[in-house]
């Protein structure tokens, strides 16, 4: 027998520590004056100062600000997620 269960929606300011793996590791697209880009939270961050760095070396000020807007926009990102691991976790505390 194939029993279906109904799938449960994730909802803002619930937090469920079986997401934590797939929340870590989500996805994101990013398209931005360097280009488009994929990945995860952090490794958007690391693509985006490497090109922040690109643009320094090539004295371009507008796009190092920029691709550094970027970046910081996915390190609140990781922030965030890392903060509702910790929330989640039930030994913090103690």
């Amino acid at each position: 027998m194939n029993q279906h269960r109904p799938q449960q929606h994730f909802r803002p300011g619930q937090r469920r520590s079986s997401n934590i793996g797939s929340i870590v590791n989500r996805v994101y697209e990013s398209s931005g004056p360097a280009g488009k880009f994929r990945g995860t939270a952090q490794q958007l961050v690391s693509i985006w100062l490497h090109h922040a760095r690109e643009a320094q070396l090539r004295n371009d000020r507008v796009a190092m600000e920029a691709c550094l807007q970027y970046a910081e926009h996915y390190r609140r990102t990781m922030n965030r997620i890392m903060e509702g691991i910790g929330e989640t976790r039930p030994d913090q505390g103690r």
